[in-house]
C-alpha cells in the first residue's frame, strides 16, 4: 500500500495556502488529498479560511465571521506571499469542492460554521464518498456527523482511547502528531493499536525527514498530512528508498 499525501493548506510553501494556486500546486507536486479549513461570514458562507481572523493571509482585516461574503470576495488572498499571486481571491466552499472534485479527495477541517450547510454542499455535488472531515472542537465534530453521517470522521489520536473514538465520534480515521515538541504521539505502539481498532491511520508532521518517512511507510500509515508534498511524494517513489530499521 503506498501513503498518500494529505496537501496541509494546498502546497502552501508553493503559493499561498487555502487558494486555488496553492491546490492546484499541490496535485501538480503529486498530492492525493487536499487538507482546507472552512469557517464562514456573517451572511452565512462558507469560505476556505484557517485563521479566525483575514489578517494573517489577505489584505483585510478583522475576523472572517465578522464581514459579509461581498466583502470577503474583494480581499486579496495571494499578494502577501508573492506579488504574482496578487488579486487571487479567498474561495468559497462550494466553487473550491466543484472545481477539484473530479481531481482529489478532501480533508475537511472545519474550524467553525453551519455544518449543516458544508454537508448540503458535499451532498449536492455528490462527493461524501471522497471527503473525511475532522475539528478541533468537538461541537464541530458532532456536528457534522449529525449532518453527514456517511462522510467518514477523522479524529486526533490524543483524544482518547481507541475505545471512546469509535463509540463518542464514530471515527473511521485517526491522526497521529509527529513533530518535535512534548504533542508528539507517534510510535509504533500507537500506531498499532489504531490499527487493531480498525482504525485508518494519518499522520502530520511539519518536516522534511528521511527517516521518519521511512517509519511511515514501513508501518503501514494509510497518509501522511504534510506541508512538504513534492519532497514525500518522491521518497514514496523511489525505488532504493532505505527501510527504517
Amino acid at each position: 500500500m503506498m501513503t498518500q499525501i494529505a496537501c496541509h493548506r494546498g502546497a502552501r510553501l508553493s503559493a499561498p495556502e487555502n487558494t486555488f494556486p496553492a491546490f492546484e500546486a499541490a496535485l501538480a507536486q503529486g498530492g492525493d488529498v487536499l487538507e482546507f479549513d472552512v469557517r464562514q461570514t456573517r451572511d452565512g458562507v462558507l469560505y476556505v479560511m484557517h485563521d479566525e481572523t483575514v489578517d494573517r493571509t489577505t489584505n483585510g482585516t478583522g475576523p472572517i465571521a465578522d464581514m459579509t461574503s461581498k466583502e470577503v470576495d474583494a480581499l486579496d488572498a495571494g499578494a502577501w506571499f508573492d506579488a504574482r499571486f496578487a488579486t487571487t481571491p479567498v474561495p468559497r466552499l462550494d466553487a473550491f469542492l466543484d472545481a477539484f472534485k473530479s481531481r482529489a479527495a478532501f480533508y475537511i477541517e472545519v474550524k467553525w460554521a453551519d455544518c449543516d450547510a458544508i454537508a448540503q454542499i458535499i451532498h449536492r455535488l455528490d462527493i461524501a464518498a471522497q471527503c473525511y472531515t475532522c475539528s478541533f472542537s468537538e461541537q464541530m465534530h458532532l456536528d457534522m456527523l449529525r449532518a453527514a453521517p456517511d462522510v467518514a470522521q477523522m479524529v486526533h489520536w490524543r483524544r482518547a482511547t481507541p475505545e471512546t473514538l469509535i463509540e463518542k465520534f464514530d471515527a473511521s480515521i485517526v491522526e497521529f502528531y509527529a513533530c518535535n515538541d512534548a504533542k508528539n504521539d507517534f510510535t509504533l505502539e500507537n500506531v498499532r493499536a489504531a490499527q487493531a481498532a480498525g482504525l485508518a491511520t494519518q499522520v502530520y508532521s511539519d518536516t522534511v525527514s528521511p527517516a521518519l518517512f521511512a517509519q511511515i511507510r514501513d508501518w503501514g500509515v494509510g497518509c501522511l498530512n504534510t506541508d512538504h508534498v513534492s519532497a514525500f511524494h518522491t521518497f514514496r517513489t523511489s525505488q532504493d528508498s532505505p527501510k527504517a530499521p
